[in-house]
């Protein structure tokens, strides 16, 4: 009851059962590209707490790696297999890093590790079970490998087909298409003018889209205010993927949101 909830941590008995456990024993991770498009190693921490009273002397509990762990030594930093919990404090961490170049790509790696602490384990939360992936990246060396037609559904439901190419004379990489199903169709306007839009392919999988103009439309013949379009997104260049969470701009604001989920057909 909420007016007994002080004696449950100012009175405690000193002299009570106490029990250690990990704090959140099931976690994923994956690695993450960097600007220069490189994987990067998964900072990561292992923390036990203490149930009950905290006591009055340090406490080391032993961590063993289980024989199952596919986490390799090679792959990871982690090198004290015990924890120590100071003498009045209810936790403690240990600190550990993963090694993406070491890691193989597109799989599952387990880190399991088993609380030893005897009669002092708590009934759960006794076994940690980290699981680490590096994501399978493959670097755009060419811009020209994600030109072509994309098809796909946008975040309305509406389907999608858009041109990405090169501009010959600029360098830019370029998409046109975007939004022109629902401009047409749920809309109801018609497009008298439409530019393509330069798009930013960072080498670290996300795109950009600065706001910019996009197109010009009449409704049952009267000029509406223009379109632009800002965008942010990440590209997949092993599976020829793109996913674009882009906003559509009228007179100066807002007007509403799409996120198109696209994939290369054809170059």
């Amino acid at each position: 009851k909420e007016t007994n909830f002080a004696s449950m941590y100012k009175d405690l008995d000193p002299n009570s059962n106490y029990y250690f456990q990990f704090v959140d024993p099931s976690k994923n991770f994956e690695t993450k590209i960097n600007e220069q498009g490189e994987p990067m190693n998964i900072a990561a921490s292992i923390k036990v707490v203490v149930l009950g009273p905290v006591q009055s002397s340090a406490t080391t509990v032993n961590m063993p790696i289980d024989a199952s762990s596919t986490l390799t030594s090679s792959m990871h930093s982690l090198s004290t297999t015990s924890i120590t919990i100071e003498a009045g404090k209810s936790s403690a961490a240990s600190e550990f890093t993963v090694y993406a170049d070491e890691m193989p790509m597109d799989v599952w790696l387990h880190l399991i590790i088993n609380l030893d602490a005897g009669a002092q384990n708590a009934p759960t939360g006794a076994t940690l079970n980290y699981k680490f992936k590096r994501i399978k990246f493959c670097p755009l060396e060419d811009l020209n490998d994600l030109v072509g037609s994309w098809t796909g559904k946008d975040s309305w439901d509406y389907p999608t087909q858009v041109v990405t190419f090169v501009d010959g004379g600029t360098g830019d990489f370029m998409i046109n298409g975007l939004n022109v199903g629902w401009m047409t169709d749920y809309w109801g306007e018609v497009v008298v003018d439409q530019v393509p839009l330069i798009m930013i392919m960072n080498p670290n999988g996300t795109l950009e889209i600065e706001l910019q103009y996009y197109m010009e439309t009449t409704w049952v013949g009267d000029p509406q205010p223009t379109y632009s379009i800002a965008a942010t997104g990440k590209w997949d260049n092993c599976k020829k993927t793109m996913i674009i969470n882009y906003e559509l701009w009228q007179g100066g604001e807002v007007l509403t949101t799409f996120t198109e989920d696209i994939a290369l057909v054809t170059k």
